[in-house]
């Protein structure tokens, strides 16, 4: 829906592209946490067990020019999913990771990019859509359609 409102409003030819990411635990959802405790909570309950990472893609290509000629509009949508394992971690840790204030606008509490990374003890796919954006899978998906974002 994101990627729809904005392409509406554009006139001339326009990629555009949105995507979300949730981290799943246990069959639970874990977006964004809504404060320090929710963030503590689910750090809490990542500990010592897999979970996976689910981003949702939705590109627009509004009159675009391909290799494979124009398209006027096509909606593409796709999601990938990363499996991550953490290491264990102490109260304290997790405490002070909290404190730093880095994982209140991401989904699970943690950006894997960031601080957060020295608890990163596996990953099963790819990185990048742990981050929020499975650029070759997006890559590969415009590259179907005749765009090729490196040309």
């Amino acid at each position: 829906m994101k990627a729809e409102d904005i392409a509406e409003k554009e006139e001339g030819p326009v990629i555009v592209i949105g995507a979300d990411t949730v981290v799943v635990h246990d069959s639970v959802v874990l977006g964004k946490p809504k404060d320090e405790s929710d963030a503590k909570r689910m750090l809490s309950a990542l500990q010592g067990c897999p979970h996976e990472v689910f981003t949702g893609v939705t590109v627009i290509l509004k009159n675009v020019q391909t290799l494979k000629g124009l398209i006027p509009y096509k909606k593409l949508s796709f999601a990938d999913v990363s499996r991550v394992m953490i290491h264990s971690m102490t109260r304290s840790q997790i405490d002070a990771y909290v404190a730093t204030r880095e994982p209140m606008d991401k989904a699970g509490a943690y950006a894997i990019q960031g601080k957060f990374a020295v608890y990163i003890k596996e990953i099963i796919g790819d990185y990048y859509n742990i981050v929020g954006l499975p650029i070759s899978k997006l890559y590969q998906t415009l590259l179907e359609e005749g765009i090729d974002l490196l040309a």
